[in-house]
């Protein structure tokens, strides 16, 4: 252990003096990369004002040619201007003076044709009108002719329907009468059936239901075990660590046996009624597992039932899978004195969730306002949790009333 410590601090002092030598390069480098730098800009500076100084120099002798090619371009190119000008406008008053021309012989044309327009349209309009007035004429008439034909045909339509209903009433009363007798015999046999189906199906639920108290007991049992051969393992592996005199350790504080979580007691009910119960053959209850957590180095909290689909046959090989892994426990050197144990932390209480699903199971289904008086809690409170168990399609709502989802299969 003291050459091991040694050791350390040798090779502690080597990194430290490696980092020093390597901060005073670091230091080193950095003064000489800032007096480059700084000559460098000295010398860019010189550059740019050079070069500002050629610019501006440049610059002014090109303004003074430029404004000097400017001033004698300026008398050459008004008089051009000006005769453009001169031209342009003599050009425009003969467009107008043709434009004008044209314009007047068009004008003329035109008048002379609407005139001549106008006189055709009025007579077409003329005939038009006395040929509409013979049609209306016509129309008249065979709407009158049609208006008798059609009084005829519905008199004797009346009367032949009068003749057919006296003739039918008496056999669509018949026929009303035996549907009723028939629609109620069929009510009471689905009745009978369904009552049937319904206590089929409770007595199917009962025993899913002591089926999967069962198999839990069982994974409760399973788990205890567990627990014991992890204590037996966490010995064994101290005493191959710390040898049987070295350490003189207390005995453990006894842990808490796993047991299956508290639910809310319910007051004793009378029987559900029946429900209906469609006319396929009752499915099995899917059994819910347990999830267990083990901590090795702590004490295990108390197991939630969390309800999930899984069938009874895969519960047992899942807990039997779950095996101790090598448990890696942090040694520190401690003086030769006993260690005590940490007292294991108290279970913790069942969600509201929970409580309200392990309550609707035992209930088999109840309403909200039953709920919030059973279990003492508000209307906001009830919402959310049943809200939450509805998401995970846990519970399900049939007529106002939160079932289990086994048992709004079945």
């Amino acid at each position: 252990m003291t050459a091991l410590y040694d050791q350390w601090q040798a090779a502690r002092q080597l990194r430290q003096s490696e980092v020093v030598d390597r901060r005073d390069q670091v230091s080193t480098d950095l003064e000489r990369w800032q007096a480059d730098r700084l000559a460098h800009a000295v010398q860019l500076r010189q550059d740019l004002d050079q070069l500002m100084a050629d610019l501006r120099a440049n610059t002014t002798l090109w303004l003074a040619q430029t404004t000097a090619d400017r001033a004698a371009q300026i008398l050459p190119r008004q008089q051009a201007r000006q005769d453009y000008i001169q031209q342009l406008q003599a050009d425009t008053e003969v467009l107008l003076a043709n434009y004008q021309g044209d314009r007047e012989i068009s004008a003329s044309e035109v008048r002379q044709q609407l005139e001549y327009d106008c006189q055709m349209l009025q007579a077409t309009v003329s005939e038009l009108r006395l040929e509409i007035a013979q049609e209306l004429r016509q129309v008249q008439q065979q709407v009158a002719n049609i208006q008798a034909q059609t009084a005829v045909d519905l008199a004797g339509y009346r009367q032949e329907q009068a003749m057919v209903r006296a003739e039918l009433l008496p056999q669509l009363t018949a026929y009303v009468e035996d549907l009723q007798v028939q629609v109620q015999a069929t009510l009471k046999d689905l009745t009978a059936v369904r009552q049937q189906a319904a206590v089929v199906n409770q007595e199917q639920r009962q025993s899913d239901r002591a089926a999967l108290t069962d198999s839990v007991d069982a994974m409760f049992t399973e788990l205890a075990d567990f627990r014991h051969q992890l204590q037996a393992q966490r010995a064994q592996l101290s005493h191959v660590v710390w040898g049987g005199a070295a350490v003189a350790q207390t005995a453990p504080a006894p842990r808490p046996v796993a047991t299956r979580p508290a639910v809310t007691s319910v007051p004793t009910r009378a029987a559900a009624p029946a429900k209906t119960a469609p006319k396929a053959a009752p499915k099995p209850v899917a059994a819910k597992a347990v999830s267990t957590r083990v901590v090795p180095a702590k004490a295990a909290p108390a197991a939630k039932v969390v309800p999930a689909r899984s069938t009874p046959a895969k519960v047992a090989p899942a807990a039997a899978a779950t095996r101790p892994a090598p448990v890696a426990t942090a040694v520190a050197p401690v003086a030769p004195a006993a260690v005590a144990v940490a007292s294991p932390p108290a279970p913790e209480p069942p969600s509201l969730e929970e409580v309200v699903y392990n309550y609707l199971h035992l209930a088999q289904g109840a309403r909200l306002s039953e709920i919030e008086t059973e279990l003492g809690i508000n209307r906001f409170q009830a919402v959310d949790a049943l809200r939450s168990l509805i998401q995970k399609d846990l519970v399900v709502k049939q007529d106002r009333t939160y079932l289990v989802q086994e048992e709004a299969v079945l």
